[in-house]
């Protein structure tokens, strides 16, 4: 089939069809969506594809301009197959990009893939992405990663909220518990699996992850969201309107409360949790050659967990506590995008973030001041240019309360205010005409704690045809110490308890390095047509300067107990490989039946240096599992009913005795009337309860994640 529609024949059937669906208004809602026409079709015939397009393209002309029914026809002509099903998204260059020219490992998380997935969070919803491995830890805490080192605190993935990162610069990683995002202001999630460092910067090593808010003007109106299940309940609202002709706003609430989970003996871990958080949204555009955005939003969270502590009262100088976790926060951010004549573009984005955590191990209060600037220069000649400048400021306060004297846990220095300037270049060079090009950028930047980093990356990418791309590169990427390897001294675990108590744990350090990556990628997409597209990516990482646990430090506590403290100190004397393969495909046998699969192959070998007296770190090879399988299948019974299935299969995790599992999610959405939803979800429904994970910074219990079941209903008014 040509990806052209250029044909005479089809242009005329198109027409007939233009008319036929101008006058069946009905028709037009079954087109609402970027689906293929419901035509009842048994195969994929040149016609009937050119009358789904047409259909497509009508309802877009419909809701914009008063066109003409020929005029309609004349613009879907420039339309091809890889138009309509492209995704455009900026996660790879800061710069609108269809997947399909990004040499890159790509992945796209719609609103539709959420809603169909069963998904209640984000972590859930990352379950899609081939070769990220999200696993559950307890009823609010999750460990996310890609390519391996999965942990309770993932330090080598970067994750951002429209362009605001979430990655916490105590530890590394997401607090996840605190990112209780409302799913239905979700437009996307933007995913690359591999280093991004040369667009992003620090901690973008093994992939970077941005979640895309939905613009003001797209959820206009009233939204009534209300989840009632065994294990929790969600309740939100959101509303939409105008304040003039060109600004749209969008206000929003949303109440959400946790269950327990179960302990492995089958009682209840008290893990149970609360989070309430309200926003706003303001849009502003004026004849597209100005765009303005102010967004912001404030949570409370109140959650638990159950810890190991150390005490003087107890015979094994330990007990288990209930430690409660109150979180708390407030950002701001606003962002000015101006179009010149000249095609070229500059943004401004400016933000702010506030956060603050309250629990037995710590109490951190933390606020960051984010600045950065991009210029894109229109494509000139072979080369299509973009640079940008950042500046981010971060001040700390990390303290110990009077019940924690005692639990050698301390920060020095207590208060800490950090910078981290930036700048970058992308350059994407045409070296054929529509088929070859190379991307050469890179980023700069110096951070406070280990100074000047660089991260440069080539990608290379060829179109033997329209509809394949093969592409290869490498990069490099860095994670920077973060403030706990650098300043602190922290209690983790006790080890014995005769005759007098022994501990262990971390004492961080100045010496303490950047870890490295350099990465070798080679892909394949192939999409020849708008119902079928398939993605195939191999990489080899190789890592230097990992972080070791090396010579210990010992310390004599003589109040409130005596007690004896082994702290070995961060070094840099860890390496290895990792390498891999990820496979996805998304294919529509039928306009009512829609499959997306993915399966992905890790291994990890790592390996401490000559003279290291490490004998644990290498142990993280089985924290991250070597397979996972997806399969998510989404059909549409009637225009009003879908039934999906999303299945998944995990390997064990060695290191952490767990063992391997599949489950299964299913659910049944009915379109009740226009604007009244109501969907029935049941997950985990193959196992009673299962374990996903343990985690292993803090001494925590095990949990188990159970089957539930729930409800949701939606209004739209």
């Amino acid at each position: 089939m040509s990806k052209k529609l250029n044909n005479q024949n089809n242009v005329d059937s198109m027409k007939k069809h233009a008319v036929f669906i101008k006058n069946k208004a009905k028709m037009l809602l079954l087109y609402s969506s970027m689906k293929p026409c419901d035509s009842r079709r048994t195969k994929y015939s040149t016609h009937k594809l050119s009358s789904c397009l047409l259909t497509t393209a009508l309802l877009c002309s419909v809701f914009s301009s008063p066109l003409a029914a020929d005029s309609r026809v004349n613009r879907l002509k420039s339309f091809s197959l890889e138009d309509l099903a492209d995704v455009k998204v900026t996660i790879a260059g800061k710069v609108e990009q269809k997947t399909s020219d990004i040499a890159a490992a790509v992945f796209v998380i719609s609103q539709e893939d959420i809603r169909h997935s069963g998904a209640t969070n984000v972590p859930e919803a990352l379950r899609l992405v081939p070769g990220m491995n999200v696993a559950r830890l307890d009823a609010n805490k999750w460990a996310v990663s890609s390519r391996g080192f999965n942990s309770r605190i993932t330090n080598k993935l970067l994750v951002m909220i429209d362009g605001r990162s979430i990655y916490s610069p105590l530890f590394g990683g997401v607090m996840w518990d605190e990112q209780d995002i409302m799913l239905e202001n979700i437009e996307r999630i933007e995913i690359i699996r591999g280093p991004g460092g040369a667009v992003w910067g620090a901690n973008a090593v093994n992939g970077v992850i941005n979640i895309i808010s939905k613009k003001a003007s797209d959820t206009q109106g009233t939204l009534l969201s209300s989840t009632v299940g065994t294990q929790q309940s969600i309740h939100s609202i959101r509303r939409g309107g105008t304040l003039s002709e060109n600004t749209y706003y969008r206000l929003y609430a949303k109440y959400h409360d946790q269950d327990d989970s179960i302990f492995l003996d089958g009682s209840d871990a008290n893990d149970n949790g609360e989070d309430l958080r309200a926003g706003f949204r303001v849009d502003w555009q004026q004849n597209n050659a100005n765009e303005f955005t102010l967004q912001g939003g404030v949570y409370q969270g109140d959650l638990s967990e159950d810890i190991q502590v150390m005490s003087a009262t107890s015979a094994t100088f330990t007990e288990q506590r209930n430690d409660k976790i109150d979180t708390r926060g407030a950002n701001l951010l606003g962002r000015w995008k101006q179009t010149f004549d000249n095609n070229a573009s500059g943004e401004l984005q400016i933000y702010f973030d506030h956060t603050k955590r309250d629990q037995w191990v710590l109490e951190e209060s933390r606020n960051i001041l984010d600045i950065d600037y991009k210029y894109h220069l229109a494509p000139s000649g072979h080369h299509d240019i973009i640079w940008g400048l950042g500046y981010r400021l971060t001040h700390d306060r990390e303290t110990l309360g009077d019940q924690k004297i005692g639990q050698f846990r301390e920060f020095s220095p207590q208060n800490r205010t950090d910078h981290l300037l930036s700048g970058f270049i992308q350059d994407d060079i045409t070296l054929w005409t529509d088929k070859l090009w190379l991307t050469l950028g890179s980023k700069v930047e110096h951070n406070d704690y280990s100074g000047f980093e660089i991260q440069p990356s080539a990608r290379l990418r060829w179109k033997p045809r329209d509809s394949q791309m093969i592409w290869g590169a490498v990069s490099r990427a860095v994670r920077i110490p973060t403030r706990s390897e650098h300043d602190a001294s922290l209690l983790l675990d006790i080890v014995s308890t005769d005759p007098i108590p022994i501990g262990t744990g971390i004492i961080g350090g100045s010496g303490f390095e950047s870890e490295e990556l350099i990465t070798y990628e080679l892909g394949y997409k192939y999409a020849p047509n708008a119902f079928f597209n398939l993605n195939f990516d191999l990489f080899y990482n190789d890592y230097e300067n990992l972080r070791s646990l090396e010579s210990p430090i010992t310390i004599v506590a003589a109040a409130p107990i005596t007690a004896i403290g082994i702290f070995p100190t961060l070094g840099n004397n860890l390496f290895g490989e990792t390498y891999g393969v990820e496979l996805s495909a998304k294919w529509q046998p039928t306009e009512d039946w829609k499959l997306t699969a993915s399966y992905s192959f890790l291994e990890m070998q790592l390996h401490t240096r000559k003279g290291s007296v490490d004998n644990v770190s290498e142990k993280e090879e089985g924290n991250s599992p070597n397979q996972q399988l997806n399969l998510l299948s989404v059909y549409r019974l009637n225009p009003d009913l879908t039934f999906s299935l999303f299945g998944r299969y995990v390997d064990k995790l060695p290191s952490k005795n767990v063992k391997d599992y599949v489950e299964l999610d299913a659910g049944l959405e009915w379109k009740v009337r226009k604007d009244f939803e109501l969907s029935l979800v049941g997950r985990n429904l193959l196992n009673d309860e299962h374990t996903e994970s343990i985690p292993s910074l803090i001494k925590t219990t095990a949990t188990k994640v159970e089957r539930e079941l729930y409800l949701k209903a939606q209004w739209h008014f």
